[in-house]
């Protein structure tokens, strides 16, 4: 059997249980300042997602399997399927059985940052800084809700909300969204992953990881 790629969360990061994660926006931004002491700043490219992440401690055998799957990305030349395990599910829906198997849609895109939804289950509550994915043609987006939000409590509709980053320019109305677990794809700094010795028995891992819309 060849291994995907991306390898799926759960040939990888459900595999494993995590003590701390670092997952944070990577801002691509050049610094400038006046003669008159006025800073400013400008993107450079697009904002993307970095994760240092620590696993649970696990037996050595375990450990050696989760490095095999790393190695088998062959450095940064292929990638893994991450979410921050901090906010798996909206805090409000904890294990994801209220927005069970329902799948929401983008409805209306005003522009890239601000964006309405559809087919919520009725009266869905959304709290700040939910974490949601579109899927599109290879391309794994993986945004926040920048606002709170509940969904209209007989058609599931979720008004104009502002969310972080951007939405790339390929996702659409009705593309499809995810809400438990939503992935980006990553790809694992080169020489950033190691086990480290806790016992003679086990060990942990840590990794460093960039997300990548290609």
């Amino acid at each position: 059997m060849t291994l995907a790629n991306p390898l799926p969360a759960a040939d990888f990061a459900d595999r494993f249980k995590v003590q701390d994660i670092r997952f944070v926006q990577s801002f691509n931004q050049q610094r400038s300042m006046t003669a008159g002491g006025n800073t400013g700043y400008a993107d450079r490219a697009v904002s993307l997602w970095a994760a240092e992440i620590t696993t649970e401690v696990m037996s050595n055998a375990e450990a050696e399997g989760i490095m095999a799957l790393i190695n088998s990305r062959a450095g940064g030349l292929k990638t893994v399927l991450l979410y921050n395990w901090r906010l798996p599910y909206p805090a409000t829906d904890p294990n994801g059985s209220i927005i069970g198997p329902t799948v929401p849609e983008i409805n209306v895109i005003t522009d890239r940052l601000h964006v309405s939804f559809s087919g919520f289950p009725p009266g869905y509550q959304i709290p700040l800084g939910t974490y949601f994915g579109v899927v599109k043609n290879g391309l794994y987006y993986l945004g926040q809700f920048a606002e709170a939000r509940t969904a209209n409590p007989i058609t599931g509709a979720v008004a104009s909300v502002e969310i972080w980053p951007p939405l790339p320019a390929s996702i659409a109305s009705g593309d499809d969204v995810i809400i438990r677990k939503p992935c980006g794809k990553f790809r694992i700094v080169p020489g950033s992953a190691y086990p480290s010795k806790i016992s003679g028995l086990h060990s942990e891992i840590k990794l460093s990881a960039e997300q990548t819309y290609r």
